[in-house]
């Protein structure tokens, strides 16, 4: 979970920036979000996507989506039975968000990947 140091001003108020980047800030959450716009996946196939991320950290990250109502969890009742992560309309517009913060990296950003 995000602490609380990361979501509170100096001054101790709530500051929706520093809980915005807290959240973002954690290893695999942009890259989890990203993946999810297109749709549901099941767990196996985001850790193909996402990549890199060990199953423990990705099981964490979702938990914690899950539970700030960015994603949403549904088993289905097959055999076996199978659980699949999308986002919720609070999740798709993160991953909406994410697109200005994408083309502002294209355009400033670029450079810096190339030795620039």
């Amino acid at each position: 979970m995000i602490e609380r140091k990361l979501v509170v001003s100096p001054d101790g108020d709530y500051c929706p920036v520093r809980a915005t980047l807290a959240l973002l800030g954690q290893k695999w959450v942009p890259h989890i979000v990203y993946h999810l716009m297109p749709g549901k996946r099941r767990f196996n196939e985001l850790a193909r996507d996402v990549g890199g991320c060990n199953s423990r950290t990705l099981r964490d990250r979702l938990a914690e989506l899950e539970h700030l109502g960015v994603v949403s969890r549904d088993i289905v009742a097959t055999m076996p039975p199978r659980v699949e992560y999308e986002l919720t309309a609070t999740g798709r517009e993160l991953g909406e968000a994410l697109g200005p913060l994408a083309g502002w990296g294209s355009r400033h950003m670029a450079d810096q990947s190339n030795g620039h």
